[in-house]
């Protein structure tokens, strides 16, 4: 299990590396914007955790990028006692406060499917979708699939409003019937459960190919048409 770990202060960044460490918990650590969008463009994570006075201090750091991270990943605000050296945890995934926070929150990552930051900007876009546990039979009407619609969409991914019970990992075709004949394949990256928060239930899906009819239409709808090497299977020779 791999984490991104924010921050910038030395003594602070030992210590966090030590606990994460014996948590069983590898970690990459960024200093500076910069290497936070060089660590999360080449490299998977199962969470990203914040140093709460680097994020406050440092103003080099984009607001909007931290709060999508935030949003995307299992994520969690640390922060260092230099007095007593305990680290105190602050997230939705570490349970009530505690100094145990940090544990739980490792624990809570590793259901989490490694993955690296998108490199296409999500379009807001409400498309009609099926989504399917097994592929679907050729020419069906969407009977027994799940009929919903997406909430936004890019060039790896989309995000598809459901109540259904998801798992990280799970293996699904999406149809769009008003774009594409064929279903995409993809896997579920991230599940939002119904009522957990007050927030959309449903899946983010990381696309495993991307038909030509789909293709057109992130173009259409802006889309970075750049990568869609990256969530597109190897071409044959």
């Amino acid at each position: 299990m791999r984490m991104l770990l924010v921050v910038r202060e030395c003594r602070a960044r030992e210590r966090f590396v030590a606990a994460l460490s014996a948590l069983g918990a590898e970690c990459d650590v960024a200093a500076s914007a910069r290497e936070l969008l060089t660590a999360m463009r080449h490299c998977r994570y199962n969470g990203v955790l914040f140093d709460v006075p680097t994020i406050v201090r440092t103003k080099d750091f984009d607001r909007k990028l931290l709060h999508a991270l935030a949003e995307v990943y299992p994520s969690v605000r640390l922060r260092h006692d230099p007095a007593t050296d305990a680290i105190f945890a602050l997230g939705s995934e570490c349970g009530p406060g505690s100094r145990d926070g940090l544990s739980v929150f490792v624990a809570a990552c590793r259901d989490f499917l490694p993955r690296g930051l998108r490199r296409g900007e999500r379009v807001d876009a409400a498309l009609p979708a099926v989504l399917w546990r097994v592929p679907p039979r050729p020419g069906c009407d969407g009977t027994g699939g799940e009929k919903t619609c997406t909430t936004n969409i890019s060039s790896l991914g989309c995000f598809v409003f459901s109540t259904a019970p998801w798992a990280v990992g799970d293996s699904v075709w999406v149809e769009f019937p008003d774009i594409a004949r064929e279903a995409v394949r993809a896997k579920v990256a991230w599940h939002e459960p119904w009522g957990c928060r007050r927030a959309i239930p449903g899946v983010g899906l990381t696309f495993l190919e991307i038909p030509a009819a789909l293709g057109e239409e992130l173009v259409r709808l802006g889309c970075d048409p750049t990568d869609f090497e990256v969530a597109s299977p190897p071409k044959r020779p």
